[in-house]
């Protein structure tokens, strides 16, 4: 899959929120912590060039994405913390780290499983579970390249989210 259906993945992955917590801003900025990470399994790409490792390989696996969401959630729960001004409610630092860090592993989770649901035309299939279980799994659902894949995952995120925040805004329609 390519960026606009791993995005659009990503937002996908976030709806699911929406139902549990009754504060716009609040699913609004879950929806862009899941969107900000649903490239960043593909950041190996770049990595290959200094590193050994390959496409589909670590950075896709729930070894690399289970500590990065809890140190970047960390880095920006601290940021937040340290810059927010709304004292109507206040969120311990805890909730803020558990919300952060669950929105950064929702995106990255919705990138791998997007992976799974392609055909392995360009890299191997995933291993998800590396380096614990070396089993390669593919669901090869669609082409990585396919526009309709792509741009319709897209379509159909934004537009699950859009309805979502008219939800939201006017209450249940």
């Amino acid at each position: 899959m390519q960026s606009p259906g791993h995005i659009g993945m990503a937002l996908l992955f976030a709806a699911p929120v929406w139902f549990a917590l009754d504060d716009l801003k609040a699913n609004l900025a879950f929806t862009a912590l899941a969107a900000s990470t649903g490239m960043l399994p593909d950041g190996d790409i770049v990595l290959m060039r200094y590193f050994f490792i390959e496409h589909h390989g670590l950075t896709h696996s729930l070894v690399f994405i289970v500590p990065t969401a809890l140190v970047l959630g960390a880095i920006v729960a601290g940021i937040y913390l340290a810059v927010r001004d709304d004292h109507a409610y206040q969120a311990s630092g805890r909730q803020v780290y558990g919300f952060v860090a669950l929105g950064l592993f929702t995106g990255m989770l919705a990138h791998v499983f997007a992976d799974l649901l392609t055909t392995p035309d360009i890299a191997p299939p995933l291993e998800p579970m590396y380096p614990l279980l070396r089993t390669p799994m593919l669901l090869d659902v669609a082409f990585v390249k396919s526009n309709l894949w792509n741009l319709g995952t897209l379509a159909v995120g934004i537009t699950v989210q859009a309805a979502l925040v008219v939800r939201s805004y006017y209450g249940d329609i």
